[in-house]
């Protein structure tokens, strides 16, 4: 129930015991809906104004009572409420629509941002690949590290056995030494001999050149004494020339201008005497061209013959290596070919004299087949070639006369040349064991005797002994073996080589070589710079480079030849001048002859005649004559004393030539002793310095173990460090195309949703590493990492210049996805607006229609109701709807049998008709509700009397036919005719107290004046 009583608005919600359920208003409008008790209703409760509407207002008035009272009212304006609401959400959704124009420019530069970065990512992506092959860089760069560290080790592991062997040799060699020693006694009292003979043959021929120098200084001192004397007789032949040309003038002066026959005479005689006298002084100077050409042609001769002699010699050398490269080319195979077809049949002769045992002692060769190149000396090979020096590798070596003999017959059988299969004699003794030579000083010019690997122990000794092998040094620059090699005394200024056993150093590219001698040193420079490589080649490279040299020598022919010519043309030239010169001559000695007997004959004319001038110039004539005659037999001394002294200095030249090459030999035989000597000192070295000796190479093999040692360890950590290297490639490959993999699926899903599976695994599983194959690099990781830093700079400045807001490409991915989702958000909400106004604006408009049909239904029954009330009196009756103006008129028959009776017009009815006629409109709209109280309050107050009572009636009446229905008339009027019964109950308030007090109600009388 409801109570009235307590709260703030007075009303309170009591259950079936009493109990407060609430006092909320929203609760009682529930209630009083789901009882249907309409308050607001003016059918269920009706009012004065709104009955006074009703019984006394127009049409239209009684229309929007009848839209009120059927609740169709409210209904519209919730219609039009909605469609307001509507019109609302349409302006704001425009509104929201307009204020999302900067969400979607920010939206489109985020975007525009984004593909910025997935431009920038690109570099990026290529970083990455840097990245990769940097870190693969890195392990193939200490891969090629372990590969040269690994060689490192296997070096030192062969050279710890070559070391092993030399300690187990001079152990061996400790105790022994006795024949070796003997031997080098023999060598040392050899060259001491050989020295002395050599030290007697110098003083001999020094003596010779002495006593054959005496002659010619004496010569050069009668020569220059002669060319005194001859200047003295010029001088001598020009006064007396002078003077005689004065007398004669003088003749000529004291004979007049006559014509005489003295005057002619001697006017030709003076001219005879002048020719003469220019003839005379002409002819030494032709004397001396003639001379002059002939000792040049004499100079040139052996030049031409040396120029021949040059041409046939490199004729014969270039058909030998032209026969050469026949013999390598017939040479089936044969590995001995390339030093010669020669060196193959004289191998095998000696096999067959070997194998018949006519040899006494072992003969072994060529020597080039027991010599290979050491490791690591490849681009030493020609040079050491040219250090053994030409026809060294195809010789034999014998230790025998009987077996030296025996192989010259066998080398002229096979009809060997000079140059073809020589041979060397070394002792027997020297086959026993290897010579022990100093090692190289230096590793960069290292000696001949380490650049080779020889495998016969006699021909290392025999190398050594003959071609010095150990003194020997090879290298691939001069500047390069100058700073390995030389030592200067700061002291004397002096030059010296490392080690002291280096003589001569040879160098690339030409084979030139330098030596120090004296403590300064020289420079040789090779005359044929095209170095030749037998030694360590296949028998097709030697072909090959057979073929070359034949064409180099074919050059050399050539040039020869062209040589020959030139001098040939140069000698033919001076030979042809000599010819002219020597008839110039003899002309003008022909010429100064018939001078001689033209001026005798002029004389003897003169001498007979009578009247001649008395001037006489004999004696002036005879002193021109005389000087002529000192200067003639003053040239002719000078030629014979030249030619003396030409004719002695070939001998002499000879003998100084000779005393050279004894020294020569001598300081070749000094250093073999210098050599002996140091080798017998080294034997005959007590048993303790030898003991040291061997203490010494344990050491090194100790030093060397320990090295070896270290650099396995050295070689375990760069191991160690490629492991590492390896995983950290492999982990940032697996990351690399993790990352790819991560941006295609990121770049696939951005049109979809914009959700990231995650980031990148940090640990990877070890077959996934295992899995990863190496990739090949050809640069070094600097190059990688350059490009690293040039992209990154690259990123930097297309960063700056395009301005992005964000460093972080995630970051702007986000901001990009964020605003997108945002933006479809909110365009997603006006799109559900625009939906929900467009269902809506459908519903409503069905509503609309569903509305009218409900208002047409009602306005149906409520006309058939009213009707009905209308045939309780026995009229009829019709409620005209004009829902377009919005009016209810009344159409009432007051006899339902009489159609005459019809009348629209309400006020025509008499009052009691109109009143039930309008009671009858109301009841019958109230009976469209279903709302179980009907309440009427003072509703018939402004009817008259009789209408009152007509109206009063007729809805008691009807309330009592209205069983479901509880009616509550509310009226200040008389009921006194009205009788309760069980279904009617009158209610009559007090009246009220109207004396109670001052403030006692008073009737005030509005009919008498005022007192004022």
């Amino acid at each position: 129930c409801i109570s009235n009583g307590g709260g703030y608005n007075g009303y309170r919600l009591l259950d079936v015991g009493g109990k407060e359920r609430s006092k909320s208003k929203k609760d009682l409008d529930a209630m009083l809906d789901q009882l249907n008790i309409q308050v607001e209703n003016p059918v269920a409760v009706l009012d004065q104004e709104e009955a006074k509407k009703f019984l006394m207002g127009k049409g239209e008035q009684k229309y929007a009572f009848f839209m009120k009272a059927t609740e169709l009212e409210r209904i519209d304006r919730s219609y039009a409420s909605v469609s307001d609401n509507m019109k609302d959400l349409e302006e704001t959704k425009d509104r929201v629509r307009a204020t999302l124009v900067p969400a979607g420019e920010n939206v489109r530069r985020l975007e525009r941002e984004w593909r910025e970065y997935q431009e920038l990512e690109k570099l990026e992506e290529s970083i990455l690949e840097h990245k990769v092959h940097y870190a693969w860089s890195c392990v193939n760069t200490i891969q090629q590290s372990i590969d040269e560290e690994t060689d490192t080790v296997t070096d030192l592991e062969k050279r710890k056995v070559k070391r092993l062997e030399e300690l187990q040799k001079a152990q061996s060699d400790l105790n022994s030494g006795e024949d070796q020693e003997s031997i080098l006694q023999s060598q040392m009292e050899t060259l001491t001999e050989e020295a002395e003979k050599a030290k007697a043959t110098k003083e001999a021929i020094e003596q010779d050149i002495k006593t054959a120098l005496l002659p010619v200084k004496k010569q050069q001192q009668a020569l220059s004494s002669n060319k005194r004397e001859m200047k003295t007789a010029k001088k001598s032949l020009a006064s007396a020339v002078r003077t005689l040309k004065e007398t004669r003038d003088q003749i000529i002066a004291l004979a007049g201008n006559a014509e005489s026959e003295e005057a002619k005479r001697t006017a030709k005689l003076e001219k005879f005497e002048s020719e003469l006298a220019e003839c005379r002084s002409n002819l030494p100077a032709q004397k001396q061209t003639v001379q002059d050409l002939l000792s040049q042609y004499e100079d040139l001769e052996p030049h031409v013959d040396q120029a021949k002699s040059n041409t046939e010699a490199a004729t014969k050398q270039f058909a030998a290596v032209s026969k050469r490269v026949r013999d390598l080319s017939a040479g089936s195979g044969n590995s001995l070919a390339v030093f010669g077809q020669k060196c193959v049949q004289m191998s095998q002769k000696v096999e067959q004299a070997t194998s018949r045992r006519q040899f006494q002692g072992p003969v072994i060769g060529p020597i080039g087949a027991f010599i290979k190149l050491a490791p690591g000396y490849e681009e030493l090979a020609k040079i050491a070639e040219k250090a053994l020096g030409g026809g060294t590798l195809d010789r034999f070596i014998v230790t025998t006369d009987a077996d030296r003999k025996l192989y010259m017959k066998i080398r002229k059988e096979i009809h060997c040349g000079n140059r073809d299969c020589g041979v060397f004699q070394m002792p027997p003794s020297a086959a026993n064991s290897r010579y022990n030579v100093p090692p190289s000083p230096t590793e960069k010019a290292p000696t001949v005797a380490s650049v080779l690997t020889v495998e016969h122990d006699l021909v290392f000794n025999c190398l050594v002994d003959n071609c010095r092998i150990d003194q020997l040094a090879v290298s691939k620059t001069k500047e390069e073996s100058e700073i390995d090699l030389i030592e200067k005394n700061p002291t004397t200024n002096k030059e010296s080589v490392k080690g002291g056993n280096i003589t001569t150093v040879f160098f690339l590219p030409r084979g030139d070589f330098w030596k120090i001698k004296n403590g300064y040193r020289s420079m040789t420079s090779n005359e044929r710079p095209n170095l030749k490589q037998t030694i360590g080649i296949d028998r097709s490279a030697a072909i090959e480079e057979a073929k070359q040299e034949a064409e180099l020598l074919k050059s050399e022919v050539n040039t020869a030849r062209s040589k020959e010519q030139q001098i040939k043309a140069e000698s033919k030239s001076i030979k042809i001048k000599w010819n002219q010169s020597n008839k110039s001559m003899m002309s003008t000695v022909s010429r100064i002859k018939q001078l001689d007997e033209a001026i005798e004959d002029l004389k003897q004319e003169a001498e007979q005649q009578t009247d001649k001038v008395t001037i006489d110039t004999t004696d002036l004539e005879e002193d021109v004559n005389n000087a002529e005659q000192t200067i003639s037999e003053l040239t002719k001394i000078e030629t014979e004393i030249t030619a003396s002294i030409d004719t002695a200095m070939p001998e002499i030249d000879s003998l100084k030539k000779k005393r050279e090459e004894i020294m020569a030999r001598n300081e070749r035989v000094v250093a073999d002793m210098n050599v002996v000597e140091g080798k017998m000192e080294s034997f005959v070295r007590n048993a303790q310095q030898r003991q040291a000796a061997v203490e010494k190479k344990k050491k090194k093999l100790d030093l060397l173990e320990e090295a070896l040692a270290k650099q396995k360890l050295v070689l375990q950590g760069n191991v160690d460090r490629k492991m590492d290297a390896l995983e950290k490639a492999r982990i940032l490959t697996l990351k690399t195309r993790k990352e790819k993999e991560r941006q295609n699926r990121r770049n696939s899903q951005e049109e979809k949703d914009g959700n990231d599976e995650g980031n990148i695994p940090i640990q990877f599983t070890t077959e996934e590493l295992d899995a990863v194959e190496p990739i090949p690099t050809r640069k070094a990781p600097d190059f990688y990492k350059a490009k690293i830093e040039r992209a990154l700079k690259q990123i930097a400045n297309e960063r700056e210049k395009r301005q992005l807001a964000e460093t972080d490409p995630e970051v702007a991915l986000e901001k990009y996805q964020r605003a997108k989702r945002d933006l479809d958000a909110k365009f997603a909400q006006i799109d559900g607006i625009e939906s929900n106004v467009n269902v809506l604006m459908t519903d409503v408009k069905e509503r609309r229609r569903r509305w009218k049909q409900f208002r047409k239904h009602i306005g149906d029954l409520t006309n058939e109701t009213f009707d009905e009330f209308l045939n309780k009196k026995g009229s009829s009756g019709e409620i005209e709807f004009n829902h377009k103006d919005g009016r209810l008129n009344l159409i009432v028959q007051k006899d339902n049998t009489n159609e005459m009776s019809q009348t629209k017009d309400v006020k025509a009815l008499s009052g009691g008709e109109r009143s039930f006629t309008t009671l009858s409109l109301l009841l019958a709209l109230g009976e469209q509700l279903e709302t179980p109280f009907r309440v009427m309050d003072e509703f018939d107050v402004f009817l008259d009397p009789v209408s009152r009572k007509v109206a009063l009636d007729t809805m008691i009446k009807v309330a009592k036919d209205m069983e479901h229905r509880q009616f509550i008339f509310i009226t200040p009027q008389d009921l006194s005719s009205l009788t309760s019964d069980p279904m009617l109950k009158i209610h009559k308030m007090k009246n009220p107290d109207r004396d109670v007090g001052e403030m006692a109600q008073q009737t005030l009388d509005f009919a008498s004046p005022s007192s004022s």
